[in-house]
């Protein structure tokens, strides 16, 4: 694919960069004054209603770097794949049946916001932040790769110069939306996204399954032979190599998207604009449908890239996030014709959903950074600067934005799987335990809330430092260095259960702090409220 600017698909380039400036155009439609302040920036508003919640939150579910590695993992790994599939379909569901009925409702900005109920002061508000960050940062970078990948090659910029020019061009772009938009704008794309992705998901199966006479069985079995792997094609454990490590790999990998992918940070404040527990039940459980339809749809993308391609094609091209999707876009196209309608089609889904869940865990940042870390400030402090909130975000917004682009381009050579599995283990680690001591557990200290936040995030970065996903492996971050000890790339498995303990034992080293009676029409422990009388 080397057609331009200046090649016989100009119209195709034109399509793309007029729904660039279109969603630009929109983000500008939806902003807010700056006078507004941090709190209308960051939260923009509630009772959304069931349907739009339902719809922004399957965006937030939504991220193309997920998307590519699920796709991806079922055209390399076969049942592997299959796995991971349903553990992303099942992981929605269990937030709706655990823990969206007991946020706490309305008047929340940040995550810190959430586990402040219970546990007021600085501190907790401050490690709140710490474990936004950390869980938000690593899925922002995973963004942004893909991202450059993608549009390089719809534009016809090859090489290492041509993706980092993108990747830097769109991450302002983006950057720029969200500071204008903000949570009104990014609710809105978010709700978009999600459409487009109901349509695109089953339009591109369609696609690939006319490519065999729409007989699944035909798919799977030219899978198989362009796996060139035979029946272990479809045996578990086959995605890190077979054998006993490559099957309990797997496990915990499985283990870390179910657990992980739905308790990122900036799915919490979501859910809390909601009318009251059963509406954000019903947000949370129309949003597991949705995920499981896009998810149903990987499975046959998967399958036809590994049919289509064949394995010799998918390893020529590397272990790079965005690679098996636009292999599949040049078979659709018809192959060496320079970029068609379907790479058009993708390029702009996948710059509609990056720049929609950027905009997401970029707010999220801002807020960690604005309201929750300057949590300590004197209360005289707070009144002289109230008047700059909506700046002082904004600013927040783009120096979390700047940090992401610069991991992205100097990191651009690690894998952009790293970054989501780091991301999804240190949700499920630290985020997860953290809203288990918060929400659900009687006794709630600072000391188990600091346990689960940096007990968790530690272990988490220790045991990924020593696996094969930073070095000793083809697809590590160093792959010509060799320090790894735990044979674990996924390190979930340990990882989890350490930071559940971890936040059992820091709450047993103090008393909890007395808990307040809540007001009448208050959040209550548990997700319950009491209406006001009258």
């Amino acid at each position: 694919m080397t057609t331009g600017f200046t090649g016989d698909h100009f119209t195709t380039v034109l399509f793309f960069l007029l729904f660039v400036l279109g969603c630009l155009l929109l983000s500008m439609w939806s902003s807010q004054d700056l006078g507004e302040g941090a709190d209308a920036f960051h939260s923009g508003g509630s009772g959304n209603g069931p349907v739009r919640q339902s719809l922004a939150l399957s965006g937030d579910f939504v991220s193309i770097a997920g998307v590519l590695y699920i796709v991806g993992t079922v055209a390399v790994a076969g049942f592997d794949g299959i796995a991971v599939v349903i553990a992303t379909a099942l992981s929605p569901l269990l937030f709706s049946r655990v823990l969206a009925g007991r946020l706490p409702i309305e008047h929340t900005r940040s995550f810190g916001d959430v586990l402040a109920h219970r546990l007021p002061g600085p501190a907790a508000r401050r490690l709140a932040a710490v474990a936004a960050l950390v869980a938000s940062v690593p899925l922002l970078v995973a963004q942004l790769g893909p991202l450059g990948e993608i549009t390089a090659a719809l534009m016809g910029f090859p090489g290492r110069l041509g993706e980092t020019a993108c990747t830097v061009v769109l991450g302002l772009i983006i950057l720029t939306c969200a500071s204008i938009g903000g949570a009104r704008g990014a609710t809105l794309l978010q709700a978009g996204m999600a459409v487009s992705f109901v349509f695109m998901g089953p339009l591109l199966a369609a696609l690939v399954m006319g490519q065999f006479g729409w007989s699944t069985g035909e798919l799977a079995k030219a899978a198989e032979k362009g796996s060139q792997a035979g029946d272990s094609y479809f045996s578990f454990g086959h995605l890190f190599g077979g054998g006993t490590t490559g099957a309990v790999d797997t496990v915990s990998l499985v283990l870390t998207i179910l657990l992980g992918a739905a308790f990122l940070p900036h799915f919490i404040p979501r859910l809390t604009t909601s009318r009251g527990p059963s509406e954000a039940r019903r947000a949370a459980g129309w949003t597991a449908g949705t995920v499981a339809l896009l998810c149903f749809s990987a499975i046959f993308l998967g399958y036809g890239i590994q049919a289509l391609i064949g394995a010799d094609g998918i390893n020529a091209a590397g272990p790079r996030g965005g690679n098996n999707l636009l292999l599949l876009a040049d078979a659709l196209d018809g192959g060496d014709q320079g970029p068609g309608m379907v790479l058009t089609f993708i390029a702009s889904a996948t710059f509609l959903t990056v720049m929609a869940s950027a905009s997401v865990m970029l707010l999220v940042s801002s807020a960690a950074i604005v309201h929750d870390l300057g949590a300590g400030r004197a209360e005289k402090a707070r009144r002289r600067v109230r008047i700059h909130d909506g700046v002082r975000a904004r600013l927040a917004l783009l120096a979390a934005g700047a940090a992401a682009i610069a991991l992205a381009v100097f990191g651009r050579d690690a894998n952009p799987q790293f970054w989501l599995i780091l991301s999804y283990t240190v949700a499920a680690s630290s985020v997860l335990p953290a809203l288990c001591v918060g929400l659900l557990w009687r006794r709630y200290t600072v000391s188990g809330l600091r346990w689960a936040v940096v007990g968790g995030i530690s272990v988490t970065v220790l045991l990924m430092f020593f696996s094969p996903a930073i070095s000793g492996a083809p697809d590590a971050v160093f792959p010509g260095a060799d320090w790894q000890v735990f044979p674990l790339s996924s390190p979930g498995l340990v990882s989890i259960p350490v930071g559940f303990l971890l936040a059992w034992l820091g709450n047993r080293r103090e008393a909890p702090e007395p808990q307040p009676e809540p007001d009448d029409g208050e959040w209550r422990p548990g997700g319950r409220t009491r209406q006001p009388v009258g």
